[in-house]
């Protein structure tokens, strides 16, 4: 029989492998395949997926926990997400593509 904390443990590493982890590899496998056509420029696909993720994620993420109900307007959405990806940009894109 499995203790609470075992069961919570195990469940959190099932649910992180079937969520986050699989969306992280295969992002990670299409910033390969843009490294490949030199649109990218990275040494860790992982990681730049990991980062990509939370530059979009984290400020959603961070008020819906910590108790800011307000729903952003698409307008807040395409500029938040905009900016994320022109950070990313800033950090792995290409040098050919400068």
């Amino acid at each position: 029989m499995m203790s609470s904390e075992n069961r919570s443990h195990f469940s959190a590493k099932v649910l992180y492998a079937r969520g986050p982890a699989r969306v992280l590899k295969v992002m990670g496998s299409a910033f390969e395949q843009f490294a490949g056509k030199k649109l990218l420029q990275l040494s860790d696909s992982t990681v730049a997926a990991s980062q990509f993720n939370w530059l979009v994620m984290a400020d959603p993420v961070n008020r819906v926990m910590l108790g800011d109900a307000t729903i952003p307007t698409k307008q807040e959405i395409h500029r938040h997400a905009e900016a994320a990806v022109a950070t990313f940009l800033a950090a792995f894109l290409h040098p050919d593509q400068r």
